[in-house]
């Protein structure tokens, strides 16, 4: 198990490890969603991009967060497992080390909350809404700064 992704503590569904058991190789949309955490978000192992995510404007912006952030470390808090869509809870944290935003590598740390949905179809992620707070993750490598409020 990658020590940079820590197992959600709650998780709903089904806990089998394939939606036919004659066909071990479709896995069940909640063990897609796993394991492109833990390999491709945490890992970067680019065998495990191209199996395990069938969008490819996706794929692109996953490398180019996993470029910007090579260390990046995911705590997932909370998965749910509905049918064919998985919602995910999760903390994250990571180095920029690679351009981002059009923001050159800072070196800075940060720390951020995720929530995101995955839609898969035949083992695959085909759609996915991630929301990162961009905003916190923006301030913390020093790409915006946060305006004092204005006094009256």
């Amino acid at each position: 198990m990658n020590p940079r992704l820590a197992v959600p503590t709650v998780v709903s569904g089904a806990a089998q490890t394939a939606r036919d058991t004659e066909d071990a190789s479709v896995l069940e949309p909640r063990v897609v969603v796993q394991r492109y955490l833990a390999e491709v978000l945490v890992g970067g192992d680019p065998t495990a991009t191209d199996s395990l995510i069938a969008s490819d404007p996706f794929r692109q912006r996953v490398l180019a967060f996993r470029r910007a952030f090579p260390d990046l470390a995911v705590d997932t808090v909370l998965l749910i497992s509905e049918g064919d869509l998985i919602a995910v809870r999760a903390t994250g944290r990571g180095t920029h080390l690679g351009p981002f935003q059009g923001i050159a590598p800072t070196r800075r740390s940060w720390t951020a909350t995720c929530s995101s949905f995955y839609r898969v179809e035949a083992g695959a992620i085909v759609e996915a809404w991630v929301n990162w707070d961009l905003l916190a993750i923006l301030e913390q490598i020093g790409g915006v700064h946060r305006l004092e409020p204005a006094s009256a």
